[in-house]
Order: structure tokens, then C-alpha cells, then sequence
């Protein structure tokens, strides 16, 4: 039986964790449950899967949590999440979403023999030093993110030599829209994904593909894949998540309902396979459709791709800056097309910096986010 740590329980992610650890109770124990501020969503896990530890970040919300379970320990506030973080367990299932994952992770890293790993921001702004911690520690990290899942269920079955991998992109939900249209959508137009359930964010970057940029970035550091060996097309109905071609030419798909229990299932049951409901139902019409990328279309993923290219502190910069600018274009004060103006202008002013250690990430963090916020002033 494998001992859980979920960070994030009350987020998609975490939910959705819990229902595969629900469906195959015999085989997990949910060691610990931590969540942000949602005492109400943590209050019912607490009931159910009676876990020994449980965190809450925000310390306001860990005060209204109430009386816990007899034997259950509270760790409250960033200091307690640290010290959640560290907590020795088989696998972790990493749901915090955005930059404030990296350091819980960077920690567990040392305490967990596996981290299923949902959050891209660690990858993309600090790759290089997540993956160095893993292999010091010996710790396998499992990408639960759907095309990243798919492609590591891809090279896990398939021994070929591999020439180039494509993730799928599904447009997002602004994708039939003229230039003219997209200057007047507001925000529930944007979130109006047309086959993912998903944060506010991430719903955003999906139409603007930042975050198909993010999981080529993904792509390159999970498998040692050179940048221009990583393609993306456009595949409308996000049942492909990810395609792999070799050397002859033959070309493999990893094909799966929109549901993201299935890459949480593959992750917490690695290396094997275990029975799960709801694959696709060929009893009814199914079609798969797949068209070219047009970069003059999505003008972020660009960005995204050039940043990775240049290195140094470039992919931390539009990280943050991309998450200050969806922000402020959630909260109204941006309209859909600055966010793609803000990128660009703190992009051209990004001077070009080396990361030598961790902090270096954090301290171009907190620079791009300032240089963000300061821009998108003087256009109010």
C-alpha cells in the first residue's frame, strides 16, 4: 500500500486524485491533505480519508479549520507547508498551481520516492535544477499534465527510435475568432473551453497557447528532446494528447477521454496498470482532425519558444509576467489582446541574466513581476 501526500486536495487536481485513490482504496493511504484556503472542501476530505497530517497555507483560513480528527496533526501557514513538504512518503501528487509550487517541491523532492508532478511553472522557470535535485535523491517525477502523461506513457511503451514528438494543442476557445472579435471578448468568452475543465488561468494561456509554449518546455526537460524536435498541432478535440514519430516514419498517438484521472491514475499506479471507467465509446461517431499550427495566429507561443531558446532567466521573466498579465485581464483591467502587449514589451526589456542557483529564479520572479505590474499601470 503506498503512503500519499496531496498538495492542492481541494484544487481540480486534487479532487481528482482522491477520486483514483478513492476507486482503488486497497492500494493507497492518504498520509496527508493540504490545501490554500478552502477549510470547507479540506473539512470533507478530512472526514473521509482520515488522513495522520494536513496543511493549511493560508494561516486565517487554518484558524476557522475547526477541530481535527483525534491523531491528525495541523502544519499552518508557508512554514508549515515547508514542513508538510517534508514529510516522508511513496508518492506525492504535486497540485499547487504556478510558480508557489517550486519550492514545496524542491523540498519534497528529498522526502518522496515518486512526485506526480501537475504544476509546469517549476519545469519551465527552473527545470534544470528540479531535475538535478531528482536525480540526487533518486526521486522519479511522473508528469500528470496531460500531453507531458501522454508522452511519458509513449516512450515508456514504445522502444523505437524516436525522431520527433508533437503535442496537441486545442486551439483554445478563442481559436475561430478574427483579429477584430478578439478585441472585444471578455472574460467568460476566454474560459469557455471547449472540451477541458480548468483553472482561470490556465484556461487563459490555452488561448493564447503560452501554455502549449510551457509544455514544449516541459517536453524538452522530462525527455531530452531538442527544442526543434518538438512540434505542436492543432487537434480540436483533445482526445490525442500526444504523438510520436520515428525514424521511419511510423507514428504512435496516446488517445484519451478528457478526463484527467486517467494521467493521475497512470502516475499514482506507476509502473502499472490498473482497471479505470470511462474510455472512449466507439459504440458512437468519433473523429480525430488535426491541422497545422499558424504562429501568426498564436504570437505567444513564439515568445514562449524563443525565450526557451535564449535560457538563462527568459523563461522565469514570461512566466511571471504572463501570470501578473491573465491577472489583471481577469480582474478587468486589461482586455484580452493587451495581455499579448504586456508580454512583449517586458520581453524587449529583459536583460539577459544567468542562473547560477535558485534564488537567481526567484529573484527575476519578483523583477518581471514589478516590471509587469508598472506597465500595465501606465496603460490604465
Amino acid at each position: 500500500m503506498k503512503s500519499v501526500l496531496i498538495f492542492g486536495s481541494t484544487g481540480s487536481i486534487g479532487k481528482n486524485a482522491l477520486d483514483v485513490v478513492r476507486r482503488h482504496a486497497a492500494n493507497f493511504r492518504v498520509k496527508g491533505l493540504c490545501a490554500h484556503r478552502d477549510v470547507i472542501g479540506l473539512r470533507r476530505q478530512l472526514r473521509e480519508f482520515k488522513p495522520a497530517y494536513v496543511c493549511v497555507v493560508d494561516p486565517g483560513a487554518a484558524a476557522a479549520l475547526g477541530e481535527l480528527p483525534a491523531g491528525t496533526r495541523l502544519f499552518k501557514g508557508p512554514e508549515g507547508l515547508e514542513e508538510f513538504a517534508r514529510l516522508n512518503c511513496d508518492i506525492s501528487v504535486m497540485g499547487i498551481s504556478g510558480v508557489a509550487c517550486l519550492k514545496p517541491l524542491m523540498i519534497n523532492l528529498k522526502h518522496a520516492k515518486c512526485v506526480a508532478l501537475a504544476s509546469k511553472e517549476p519545469i519551465v522557470v527552473a527545470g534544470t535544477f528540479v531535475f538535478e535535485a531528482a536525480r540526487r535523491h533518486k526521486t522519479r517525477i511522473i508528469p500528470v499534465d496531460s500531453e507531458i502523461n501522454a508522452l511519458f506513457q509513449l516512450f515508456s511503451d514504445i522502444t523505437r527510435d524516436i525522431d520527433k514528438v508533437y503535442l496537441t494543442a486545442s486551439g483554445g476557445s478563442l481559436f475561430d475568432y478574427t483579429p477584430a472579435q478578439l478585441k472585444k471578448v471578455g472574460v467568460k468568452e476566454v474560459l469557455s473551453h471547449p472540451t477541458w475543465r480548468m483553472g482561470k488561468r490556465i484556461t487563459v494561456d490555452s488561448a493564447t497557447l503560452v501554455n502549449k509554449g510551457f509544455e514544449v518546455v516541459e517536453t524538452h526537460h522530462f525527455f531530452n528532446i531538442a527544442y526543434e524536435d518538438i512540434g505542436v498541432v492543432i487537434h480540436r478535440e483533445s482526445q490525442a494528447h500526444a504523438l510520436v514519430q520515428c525514424r521511419d516514419n511510423a507514428m504512435f498517438a496516446c488517445i484519451y477521454p478528457t478526463d484527467m484521472r486517467i494521467p493521475l491514475a497512470y502516475a499514482l499506479n506507476y509502473p502499472q496498470r490498473r482497471s479505470s471507467k470511462g474510455g472512449l465509446d466507439f459504440s458512437r461517431n468519433i473523429s480525430f482532425s488535426f491541422q497545422p499550427l499558424d504562429y501568426r495566429q498564436f504570437p505567444l507561443l513564439k515568445l514562449v519558444r524563443d525565450a526557451a531558446l535564449r535560457g538563462a532567466n527568459s523563461l522565469a521573466v514570461v512566466n511571471a509576467c504572463d501570470e501578473v498579465a491573465v491577472e489583471s485581464f481577469l480582474a478587468g483591467h486589461l482586455s484580452f489582446t493587451d495581455i499579448r502587449a504586456v508580454l512583449e514589451h517586458v520581453w524587449e526589456k529583459c536583460p539577459y541574466g544567468r542562473l547560477n542557483r535558485l534564488d537567481d529564479v526567484y529573484h527575476w520572479d519578483e523583477w518581471a513581476r514589478a516590471k509587469t505590474r508598472e506597465y500595465i499601470k501606465q496603460r490604465l
